[in-house]
């Protein structure tokens, strides 16, 4: 039988434990290195698949390229608050995006659209037989389409 001591200290290392790999949680997804804070991009296929860029900067500036079956087309810009990327933060933490980072991917398959997401330096190329981030795209979709974009006219 384990004595209380010994149970107290394992009690504390799991303590310690959870503490410190929590602590990264979605505050893991809000900082960025070099070059946009968040890249999402849909690429075409030979239907009406939606094709856009997506780049928002550490700092909210957000910067939209619709290419086709998107609303928005052509180059916009806004800002998106901070409450916007930290629901993003969150998505990406509830969906685990760290853990699934990767190029998901079948060169032999054709017409298949991509998603791809680097948000704060942690890569997902997403063609074929991705994991299971649906939550997170839900939220950078909800995200466009509530924002309130300005054409730039280039």
């Amino acid at each position: 039988m384990r004595s209380r001591k010994g149970f107290a200290s394992t009690l504390g290392a799991a303590t310690l434990w959870l503490a410190l790999s929590g602590c990264a949680g979605p505050k893991a997804y809000l900082t960025a290195g070099d070059g946009p804070w968040l890249v999402y991009e849909r690429t075409p296929c030979f239907g009406p698949c939606p094709a856009f860029e997506l780049e928002v900067d550490q700092n909210g500036s957000a910067r939209f390229h619709g290419r086709r079956n998107v609303t928005p087309e052509g180059n916009q810009v806004a800002t998106w608050s901070e409450q916007d990327r930290q629901a993003v933060a969150d998505a990406a933490h509830a969906v685990a995006f760290r853990a699934k980072t990767g190029r998901y991917d079948n060169p032999l398959v054709t017409d298949l659209p991509s998603k791809h997401i680097r948000l704060a330096g942690y890569d997902l190329v997403d063609r074929f037989e991705g994991p299971d981030i649906e939550a997170l795209y839900a939220v950078l979709d909800s995200l466009l389409e509530a924002t309130e974009w300005i054409p730039t006219g280039h």
